[in-house]
Order: structure tokens, then C-alpha cells, then sequence
């Protein structure tokens, strides 16, 4: 049941990329997706914001010794981790505003 609670939350992210460039923008499910990827991109970017601070943060003040490199490695690794995922909003929100550019041309602004 755990592992898919997790895919229902992942299942959005990998799906993105395939819908934003082979959906057939006039048909009825079209707006549905749009918009649940407005609400998905931003909670996705708000826990993605979150975990960038808490690991820069929170791990600053527990490694105060410089001698453990295990948690200096998981604390780089976490560091990666929570880079990456801002680096992947910004692409999801990059492609949504192009998409909402192209709407207001061709649909007057309709989504």
C-alpha cells in the first residue's frame, strides 16, 4: 500500500513530459490537466523550496564535526538531492509558461 500511495504522488512527474507535448489542447480533459498541473507544479516547488532549507539548514547544524565525512557524504548527497529537484521545477514551471503563452495566442486566452 506504501508503494503506491508513492506512485500515485510520482505518477504526475513522469507523466508531465509526455503530456505537455502530445495533448490534443481542444479536447474535453485538456483544461483538468492544465490546471491540476498549476496546483501539482506549485506544491511540488513549495516541498522542493522546504527540503533545500532544511538541508542546507538543518544538516549545517548537526555536522559541527568536520571529522565525520559519512555525514558530510549523506549531507552532500541530500544537498544533490534537494538542488536537482529545484532545478526540475524550474524546467516543469519553464515549459507551463511557454504552454500558457502559446494558449493565450491561440485560444484567445481561453485557459
Amino acid at each position: 500500500m506504501e508503494h503506491l500511495f508513492k506512485l500515485i504522488i510520482l505518477f504526475p512527474w513522469f507523466y508531465f513530459f509526455s503530456w505537455i507535448d502530445k495533448d490534443n489542447r481542444d479536447s474535453e480533459i485538456f483544461p483538468f490537466f492544465y490546471y491540476f498541473y498549476w496546483i501539482y507544479i506549485t506544491l511540488y516547488a513549495l516541498f522542493s523550496l522546504a527540503w533545500t532549507v532544511f538541508s542546507v539548514l538543518f544538516f549545517n547544524i548537526l555536522l559541527r564535526n568536520v571529522a565525520d565525512i559519512k555525514s558530510w557524504g549523506v549531507w552532500l548527497l541530500l544537498l544533490l538531492i534537494a538542488f536537482a529537484s529545484d532545478w526540475l521545477t524550474y524546467i516543469f514551471f519553464k515549459k507551463m509558461l511557454r504552454l500558457r503563452r502559446e494558449l493565450g495566442k491561440s485560444n484567445g486566452g481561453r485557459h
